[in-house]
């Protein structure tokens, strides 16, 4: 008996990573917020809301590849096929809005010490309210990418590797045997 179960293959752990990205890139409005009203640590804030989106961003790049796999091996109808496409092109898109997202926020992080000068407040607070717009502009797509993955689990029964590559199945018992015995044993 193991204490610790079996981590799935590549293309059965895309429901664990899936919630990764989802979680993180959806926390980063509030750091936003928050670097937006701290008037002495919006540094830090601001910091710490591109930390979260990069990491973010990276395990989006991660989901996708897992959610590309596990897609491989669903036996699909012509119409479950459109679904899990449209699944996919979102989480795509998703993953490339967020890692230009990431790129942008860490440009205008980093052009006041390019040019060697501070932002002034009010420029500062402007272009990251901006940014926030644009992001949550950006949530939409991820929602909708998440929307549509929890619809092709819970509403059409798509179902990762995860069981089936672990453990074997079970023989049903004989009738004939007296209970507890297995055929075979």
């Amino acid at each position: 008996m193991t204490w610790f179960p079996s981590i799935p293959g590549w293309d059965g752990i895309h429901p664990a990573l899936v919630h990764f990205p989802i979680a993180l890139l959806l926390a980063v409005p509030l750091l936003l917020v928050v670097s937006l009203f701290a008037r002495k640590s919006w540094g830090a804030w601001a910091s710490a809301a591109w930390v979260v989106m990069a990491v973010g961003a990276a395990a989006a790049w991660l989901a996708v590849g897992s959610g590309h796999a596990a897609g491989q091996l669903v036996d699909k109808s012509e119409d479950l096929a459109r679904a899990i496409g449209s699944h996919e092109a979102l989480g795509i898109m998703a993953r490339n809005l967020f890692t230009t997202l990431t790129l942008l926020f860490a440009a205008i992080l980093l052009l006041p010490a390019m040019i060697r000068k501070p932002m002034p407040a009010p420029l500062r607070i402007s272009l990251h309210a901006l940014f926030l717009v644009l992001y949550l502009g950006g949530t939409t797509v991820l929602v909708n990418a998440a929307n549509q993955g929890g619809r092709l689990v819970h509403e059409r029964g798509v179902q990762s590797m995860v069981g089936k590559s672990v453990t074997a199945p079970v023989p049903p018992a004989d009738p004939a045997k007296p209970t507890g015995e297995r055929p075979g044993s």
